[in-house]
């Protein structure tokens, strides 16, 4: 067999396998959550005393927020806090600090100090005195004094409506619920560079929805996930994958679903659970996030992720491969040319979908320049991922 049938038959059948992979998906994004919409429905119950009347078993909540350097933006996201329809007893706010070098603690103290009527403490840490960095010790530091039975973890970039709290902590409501998968969308994008990472995000997020709800969930956001204490105990929280700075949320992910089942994890497409955040500003702060996103793959042990992974490198890899190679062979050309747009018509549903519930249908006018942009910037940032150091808040890591 020559090499032109050899890679014919293997682009075909991997192009075959992503998309039967992304159809599967888009049809688990069809899905509906069996519990009725609108999480506790909480409306204006301030006081422990009224909510236990109207809801028995309401469930307290610690809202673990992890900074580094945060100080132009950390008022905002504690604003949105203070604006919770939850039962102010039912919930308390967690600020970890990851050795902040600017003024971000002094901030939350100040902030803190206006809102007495909340709950929020601080963890404060210091040079030099042994501690470990990092956003997972971060996290395990306020899971270490958090008194809530449902952890919510959020960035402090992100802006949140008056009811995610009850609309995050009503899931769990569900039997066998370990775990909530929050949406999370762009806002506030500008610009065609802007608008395409919202249209790649969009993707993204139809790929957390469509395989959690199938009981495979293959992503998760750190900016908007809850998940059970006693669960995160019992799974072994993030021991074991320590060695990478990131995958905070994307390892515990895959522990739950191991541990708990898949049905455990779940995705939870309700409009007020919406965390919201915004694009890179520009393509080397774009650049670096991307490879921080990619760098925890090396550490990837979960068979559908890997496999997933797998078929979602590998089309656009022989994609070009064919390109080169139809230099020599028109054919490897025009067979590798259709496939990709089978590819672009196969993801399209799923991002409709998506930007249809996050309110963001005027971008779909932009969505084959954002094929294209994708197509090639992956390709070389799942190589240089796996080699190459990345910045994050003032830091290089080379994991």
């Amino acid at each position: 067999m020559n090499f032109d049938l050899i890679f014919s038959c293997i682009i075909i059948i991997t192009a075959v396998l992503y998309s039967i992979m992304i159809l599967t998906i888009t049809a688990g994004a069809l899905k509906k959550s069996k519990r009725e919409p609108g999480g506790y429905a909480i409306k204006k119950y301030y006081s422990l005393g009224e909510a236990a009347a109207k809801m028995p078993g309401m469930l307290k909540v610690s809202v673990i927020l992890p900074v580094r350097n945060e100080f132009t933006v950390i008022s905002s996201c504690l604003g949105d806090f203070a604006l919770q329809d939850y039962p102010r007893d039912c919930f308390e706010i967690i600020v970890s600090d990851d050795f902040s070098e600017d003024y971000t603690v002094e901030k939350v103290r100040k902030w803190a100090n206006e809102h007495p009527e909340l709950k929020l403490t601080i963890l404060k840490t210091e040079q030099n005195t042994g501690e470990i960095s990092g956003k997972k010790r971060a996290i395990e530091r306020a899971v270490a004094i958090a008194s809530g039975d449902i952890l919510l973890t959020a960035d402090a970039d992100t802006r949140h409506g008056k009811s995610w709290i009850a609309s995050m902590a009503g899931e769990f409501r569900k039997q066998g619920v370990k775990m909530v998968l929050g949406p999370v969308s762009f806002t506030g994008e500008k610009g065609m560079f802007q608008k395409m990472q919202v249209l790649e995000f969009l993707g993204l997020m139809g790929v957390t929805a469509g395989s959690a709800n199938l009981g495979f969930s293959l992503m998760c956001n750190g900016a908007n996930l809850a998940y059970s204490r006693q669960a995160f105990l019992d799974a072994g929280g993030f021991s074991g994958n320590t060695v990478f700075h990131s995958g905070d949320d994307q390892f515990l992910m895959m522990k739950f679903r191991k541990h708990f089942g898949g049905s455990s994890v779940v995705f939870l497409k309700e409009k007020e659970a919406i965390a919201l955040t915004s694009p890179c500003a520009t393509w080397n702060d774009f650049w670096e996030q991307r490879l921080r996103w990619v760098s925890k793959s090396r550490g990837y042990r979960d068979a559908f992720v890997i496999f997933s992974g797998a078929l979602t490198f590998g089309l656009p890899l022989l994609i070009f491969i064919g390109g080169i190679a139809g230099i020599f062979n028109p054919l490897i050309l025009l067979l590798s040319s259709f496939l990709w747009f089978v590819k672009i018509l196969v993801e399209y549903p799923l991002v409709w979908l998506m930007a249809g519930f996050f309110e963001k249908k005027k971008l779909l006018n932009y969505y084959f320049a954002a094929q294209v942009f994708q197509f090639f910037y992956s390709l070389t940032v799942s190589v240089a991922g796996q080699f190459s150091m990345y910045s994050w808040k003032g830091r290089r890591f080379r994991k």
